[in-house]
């Protein structure tokens, strides 16, 4: 089974919108396709970035998969346990979940950007460390995304962790600056960075074409 972690430089980049456009672009390609976003916040009453995804896939039930972290306040998962609400599972028990899935393609979306903390000791990038997974960086293609992305880059470096592709959203009309944003962030990182076009998000076909080039380069 192949598989990549969806994660980003931070809240709002684009994740989701990524993710769900690989997952239809892949299984218009036949592709058996797991997308699952295993810790949510800001669930009031459905977790909707992670039935999004299981609808992209094809597979209702993969927003429901037990051993996952769900809970109502839009905070970070840390901040959320101090408030009051459950803690997020331990790291075993979030990869057995995500382990049990079966599928030719496992795309599995962060929350929030590389460094979120789970707890006093875990953040996100502890996760995809755990998960072996090579990482899709996501971020918002405009003003401070060169720095935003070179910070997130250095630190999964830092602790070893593969990057498949830096992926720039734009969502509008493309100007100079992003095509700039996209030239700089080439010469600079030896990860590939490739644009992911703007798409109506109601449009599963818009979307699954705007994630073509990605997939190209994933080889999917």
């Amino acid at each position: 089974m192949r598989g990549f972690f969806i994660t980003g430089t931070g809240t709002g980049e684009g994740k989701t919108f990524v993710t769900r456009g690989l997952a239809l672009y892949a299984r218009s390609r036949g592709l058996d396709v797991a997308a699952i976003k295993p810790l949510e916040t800001g669930v009031d009453p459905q977790p909707e970035d992670a039935v999004a995804l299981a609808r992209a896939s094809g597979r209702p039930e993969l927003a429901h998969l037990p051993g996952l972290y769900r809970v109502r306040p839009p905070l970070a998962p840390f901040s959320a346990t101090l408030r009051g609400e459950a803690p997020v599972p331990s790291t075993e028990s979030l990869c057995a979940a995500l382990g049990a899935v079966r599928a030719e393609l496992l795309l599995v979306e962060g929350a929030g950007g590389v460094m979120v903390p789970l707890d006093a000791s875990r953040s996100i990038v502890d996760l995809i460390g755990a998960l072996g997974l090579p990482t899709l960086l996501v971020a918002r293609n405009g003003l401070g995304v060169i720095s935003h992305v070179r910070c997130a880059v250095e630190a999964l470096d830092h602790r070893g962790l593969p990057v498949a592709a830096v992926v720039l959203t734009e969502h509008g009309p493309t100007d100079s600056s992003q095509v700039d944003n996209l030239e700089v962030l080439q010469s600079l990182l030896s990860a590939p960075v490739v644009r992911f076009p703007h798409a109506a998000a109601d449009s599963e076909q818009a979307l699954a074409a705007s994630a073509h080039d990605l997939a190209a380069l994933l080889g999917l």
